[in-house]
């Protein structure tokens, strides 16, 4: 067993133009990267992965990706990122949900979305590290998604990073291209403020009610993006302090919020 508990990632993985780097976010992403020990390997939920009913786990050798966005530069769609799966690792996950009452299934042919690969590329731009792929299922409740995070929790013991990908602020309708360094909409400020604060304060509480939020409709006029952000609130353990890895809102609309769990006594990202 691993003697360092492996932090638990959500990152907001914003526009696919990330994958470019040369952003305050993806130079986070290589920072947190090298504050930490290697992973034997990296469990990821993202929010263009989703399912409806239960829990489809990515079971295969070798990975590959999918450029799932369109009207992007023509070669953003020739980057690849090659990594390899963990069957092995992918049927403890499935026997660890089952064992917690969630439904789950082995998926053998699943790709990689941009909101998995484009933030491995600046964490581990080798692609060395064994990637397993979990989807979202969207017609679990926010504790279902929360207790799907605490069913997985006890991997971050074994030499596992559990990495959540989705957007603390992600509304595509206001969006606006010209303004990547703009100061943000005053709504998605606040919704990004109000994270930060229940976070900081472990308020859980908040956090699963985050409709009654009142930027909350319009910071995510649909939820795939916010829940990933509960899946890694529920996978704290013990002494799990909070720790920023990154925050600020580009095109207006669109917050880079990423931040760890780990416990109090890993100092990391200093």
């Amino acid at each position: 067993m691993s003697t360092f508990r492996f932090p638990s990632l959500f990152v907001s993985h914003g526009s696919p133009m990330l994958a470019y780097g040369d952003d305050p976010a993806q130079e986070a992403m290589n920072r947190l990267a090298r504050s930490l020990p290697r992973p034997k390997a990296i469990v990821c939920l993202s929010a263009h992965s989703i399912s409806r009913d239960q829990v489809k786990v990515l079971k295969t050798a070798g990975n590959t990706i999918q450029h799932d966005f369109g009207g992007f530069p023509d070669d953003l769609y020739d980057i690849e990122y090659p990594c390899g799966g963990d069957p092995g690792l992918a049927e403890q996950i499935i026997t660890l949900l089952k064992e917690s009452g969630i439904p789950a299934t082995a998926d053998p042919i699943g790709p990689l979305d941009h909101g998995i690969w484009i933030p491995l590329m600046h964490l581990y731009p080798k692609g060395e590290i064994p990637v397993v792929r979990i989807s979202l299922p969207l017609e679990f409740q926010p504790l279902q998604i929360m207790k799907m995070g605490h069913a997985l929790a006890p991997l971050r013991e074994q030499g596992v990073m559990l990495m959540a990908s989705g957007g603390a602020v992600h509304n595509l309708r206001e969006l606006r291209w010209a303004e990547k360094r703009g100061p943000g909409a005053d709504f998605a400020l606040r919704f990004e403020e109000w994270l930060i604060g229940c976070l900081q304060r472990k308020d859980v509480e908040s956090l699963v009610a985050f409709e009654e939020n009142p930027d909350y409709h319009r910071s995510h006029p649909t939820s795939e993006h916010f829940l990933p952000l509960l899946f890694t609130v529920g996978s704290a353990l013990p002494k799990d302090d909070f720790r920023l890895v990154h925050r600020g809102v580009e095109y207006s609309t669109l917050s880079m919020l990423s931040f760890v769990l780990n416990h109090e006594n890993d100092q990391i990202l200093h």
